[in-house]
C-alpha cells in the first residue's frame, strides 16, 4: 500500500516503501503538472536518489548539473545538495523516485 505524502495543485507524492525502512531506502510515485517542480534541501551526506520517467519529460538538476529526461529514461545523482525535479513540456510529469542513504 502507498501513503500519500503530498498532495496539491502542483504535485502529488505517495510513498512505496515500508516506513520501517525510511532514512535507509526510500521509494516513492511522483506527479507533476505542466511547470510545477519538486525542490528539495540537501539531504545528509552521501545521500543518492535515482529517477526513472514513465511518463512526460523532465529536468532533474543538482547542484550545477541539469539532465533531461523522457519516458523511460533514469537519472541518478547526488540529493546531498540542493537538488530538484521539473517537469517541462505540456503533459504530465509521472516518475518514481528512489532515494538511498548511506
Amino acid at each position: 500500500p502507498s501513503t500519500l505524502f503530498r498532495a496539491d495543485r502542483e504535485c502529488e507524492l505517495r510513498t512505496r516503501s515500508p516506513l520501517q525502512l525510511e532514512k535507509n531506502i526510500e521509494f516513492y510515485a511522483i506527479r507533476l503538472q505542466p511547470g510545477a517542480s519538486l525542490a528539495s534541501a540537501p539531504h545528509f551526506e552521501g545521500t543518492r536518489e535515482m529517477f526513472s520517467v514513465a511518463r512526460g519529460r523532465a529536468r532533474v538538476s543538482a547542484s550545477t548539473s541539469d539532465i533531461a529526461l523522457s519516458a523511460g529514461d533514469t537519472a541518478h545523482y547526488r540529493a546531498d545538495v540542493p537538488h530538484a525535479i521539473h517537469c517541462e513540456g505540456s503533459e504530465t510529469l509521472e516518475g518514481y523516485l528512489i532515494v538511498s542513504y548511506r
